[in-house]
């Protein structure tokens, strides 16, 4: 099944278990704790989706422990930043990370909510900073090289535009797609969502854990 009818066939249903299914499945990532966050839209054109959101969905982060912070909204949509606490915390302290954050405006601080919040600010004021990669577990160097060349001609485009380490890039979209086919694939089969939450929290993605 693509993308838009999994999508057609989410909305038909219940809005509590259809807002669950629908941030099940665009937070997978982070749940299976390949990427440390991930963005999620609701389109408020979308009434009961927006609505489920405000009714059940905060409470279904939470209860899979999974934190969330609201980057920016207007009349048309909410963008919302999922992320794992943990995961985004250990990525984000790198060295390489903290002081590609520092150059940017970010001050020392052991809090990861802090880092988030001013990821908000820039948010608003720049509409989509490029750090955002950074926190979406990104490599830092096809970050660097997003944005200080945009015409640089990048070697292959996924989940992000790749400018180096093409062989690695391409074995992390592999895993990506997995975690998100077969989590589709057992929504549409009707698997309880505890029971979903639970496999992909333990299938075996060692290998990428460490390297995002």
């Amino acid at each position: 099944m693509d993308k838009i009818e999994f999508y057609k066939d989410l909305f038909k249903i219940e809005d509590k278990e259809s807002i669950k299914k629908f941030l099940l499945y665009n937070s997978s990532l982070v749940i299976a704790g390949v990427k440390p966050s991930a963005t999620v839209t609701v389109n408020k054109m979308l009434k009961d989706l927006y609505k489920s959101w405000i009714e059940y969905g905060k409470d279904f982060l939470e209860s899979i422990n999974l934190s969330f912070i609201n980057l920016r909204e207007d009349d048309n949509a909410l963008i919302i930043l999922i992320y794992n606490n943990d995961i985004l915390k250990t990525h984000i302290f790198k060295t390489e990370n903290i002081e590609f954050l520092r150059k940017l405006g970010y001050e020392h601080n052991n809090n990861i909510s802090y880092y988030v919040e001013y990821l908000k600010d820039r948010y608003e004021e720049f509409n989509c900073p490029h750090e955002l990669g950074i926190f979406l577990g990104i490599p830092i160097d096809d970050v660097k090289s997003f944005m200080q060349c945009s015409y640089k001609k990048c070697l292959g485009c996924g989940y992000w535009k790749v400018y180096s380490n093409y062989e690695k890039a391409i074995e992390i979209f592999s895993i990506y797609d997995d975690v998100r086919e077969k989590t589709m694939d057992k929504i549409v089969e009707g698997e309880s969502i505890d029971s979903i939450v639970n496999n992909i929290i333990f299938s075996n993605y060692d290998n990428i854990k460490v390297c995002i």
